[in-house]
Formats: C-alpha cells, sequence, structure tokens
C-alpha cells in the first residue's frame, strides 16, 4: 500500500502530466489553425498534380465568397484528373482522344442534378448538389486545358444547364445563415466578436428562417501558470430537430493580455473550426 503523501503526490503528478498532455494537444491544434490561416487565400495545388494541369490551376479565374471559394477549392484538390504528360500538351490530336470522351461523359452525368428540388432548405439543397460541384469543376479545368492549347471544345448538350447549376451553388453556398439557440441568447461581451467571425468564413447572422441554429458554450475561464487564458469551448451548427450538422469541443489555451481579448480570440478560433467541419462534411458527401 502506498502512503497518503506518495498517493497524493502520484495523484497530483498524473494531473499535470495530463494537463500538459491535453494543452499541447490544443497548442498544436491552434498552430495548424494558424497555418491554415495564413495559407487561405492562396493557390492550393494538389501534391500529386502532374506539370501538365499545373499551369490551368495558377490561372484558374478568382472564385466569389468565402465559403463558396473554400468549397471549391476542396473540392479541386480532390478530382482524379485524367493523367497528362507535357509532351501530351503538343499533340491536339492525342489531348482530343483523351479528354474529349471524358467532357462527354461529364456532361451526360450532369443531367442527374437538375432534379434537386428547391422545396428543401438551401443546406439541403447545397449538400444534394454537391456531387455535382465536382462534375462542374473537373469540367471547368479540361475546357480551360483545351483551350489553352487551341483544341475545339464541342458544345455539349447541357453546357448550359453547366452554368445555371454552377450559379446556384455558388449562390447557395454564399447565402447560408445562422440563428442563435434561444436559451443562450442573455448578452455576453464577445458575442458581437462571434457573429463577426462567423460572418468572416461566409456564415452569416440573420433573423430570417435560418439554415442552421448555433448553439455555443465558453466557460469562464482561468489563467495557467504561464498566464494564459485556458476556456472549454463548444459549438456546433444544429439542422433540423435540433440535431447537430457538425460540432467541435477543444480546451482554448490564448495569450492575451485581458480577459476580453482572450474571449474574443477564443470565439474566432471557434468560428474558424465549425466552418471548417462544415466544409468537410460538404466536400465528404458520400
Amino acid at each position: 500500500m502506498l502512503s497518503s503523501k506518495v498517493q497524493k503526490t502520484f495523484y497530483s503528478e498524473n494531473l499535470v502530466f495530463r494537463s500538459l498532455l491535453k494543452a499541447v494537444s490544443v497548442i498544436v491544434v491552434l498552430a495548424a489553425l494558424v497555418m491554415q490561416s495564413a495559407f487561405s487565400n492562396s493557390l492550393q495545388v494538389p501534391k500529386s498534380l502532374s506539370a501538365a494541369w499545373l499551369e490551368v490551376f495558377e490561372n484558374l479565374p478568382e472564385d466569389k465568397g468565402v465559403f463558396n471559394s473554400a468549397l471549391r477549392r476542396s473540392v479541386r484538390e480532390t478530382i482524379p484528373l485524367v493523367t497528362l504528360s507535357t509532351d501530351h500538351l503538343q499533340d491536339s490530336k492525342v489531348l482530343t482522344q483523351k479528354l474529349i470522351p471524358r467532357l462527354e461523359q461529364l456532361d451526360r452525368e450532369l443531367s442527374k442534378y437538375v432534379r434537386v428540388s428547391e422545396s428543401v432548405n438551401r443546406f439541403e439543397q447545397l449538400k444534394r448538389l454537391m456531387p455535382g460541384l465536382y462534375n462542374i469543376e473537373e469540367r471547368k479545368l479540361i475546357e480551360s486545358l483545351l483551350h489553352r492549347q487551341g483544341v475545339s471544345v464541342p458544345r455539349l448538350r447541357n453546357s448550359r444547364l453547366l452554368g445555371i447549376l454552377d450559379k446556384r451553388i455558388a449562390l447557395l453556398a454564399n447565402g447560408m445563415i445562422f440563428n442563435m439557440k434561444a436559451l443562450i441568447r442573455e448578452r455576453r461581451d464577445y458575442e458581437s466578436d462571434l457573429l463577426k467571425s462567423m460572418s468572416s468564413y461566409g456564415i452569416k447572422f440573420s433573423a430570417r428562417p435560418p439554415d442552421f441554429i448555433l448553439d455555443y458554450q465558453l466557460d469562464a475561464g482561468e489563467q495557467n501558470e504561464q498566464a494564459e487564458w485556458v476556456f472549454n469551448a463548444k459549438m456546433a451548427l444544429l439542422g433540423k430537430y435540433e440535431i447537430p450538422v457538425v460540432k467541435v469541443e477543444e480546451v482554448l489555451i490564448t495569450d492575451a493580455v485581458t480577459k476580453a481579448e482572450a474571449q474574443s480570440r477564443s470565439v474566432e478560433i471557434l468560428a474558424k473550426l465549425i466552418t471548417m467541419q462544415l466544409k468537410q462534411y460538404l466536400v465528404d458527401f458520400e
């Protein structure tokens, strides 16, 4: 049997060890967020992309809207493009043989998404149209490459439909809104910071019928031995019947002079995390 004093010492050291592990994991998460935030507006090219496609990616037109842009970047990073070498670019016949059949296949498949009803809410429409966004983005890349190489692109049956669906997806992605859960509507000093942060990542607050109800909790917070502020934080975007569509739960460690500043930074991190989760939820539609 361990003595009472030894047991207390062991228990205390164990708590410190677990706290350190948790703190390290949180710091790693926040460091990753900082890195992603720093590069979020820059060109993101898939690592496996061949040199033949590189110039196409580098010259894509800028997408409109924060959330719409983020969705499309993520989609392009995972499209399994037709394998091409730089030698293929010099031969219009090879490009025609390799890419036109794929274009025609994509065109035929696009008609499936015209049946997505507008009677469901905006988020549900966007979710159902996500496979179509993969189709649209791949087709844009192929047509862009063919145009750059001077290869004629045939007028396909669903060319007009592509433009309509592309615009509809952009409007849906950039038009999603949330409202606050009724039980957390008491005044909080940092709530305006939360609304501003959510908007900066493409999901806006509105009193109109929302796509999501936002539920969140940020505890009172305490300072650790390094004078950093530590918060237990939760956030969820709730859908129908208040079932979470996406949610995050983290211990946030923030270096700030005042508690108010730490709270503001913490809700900004929560907004970043929850919108990243929402984007990934849509991209991983299968």
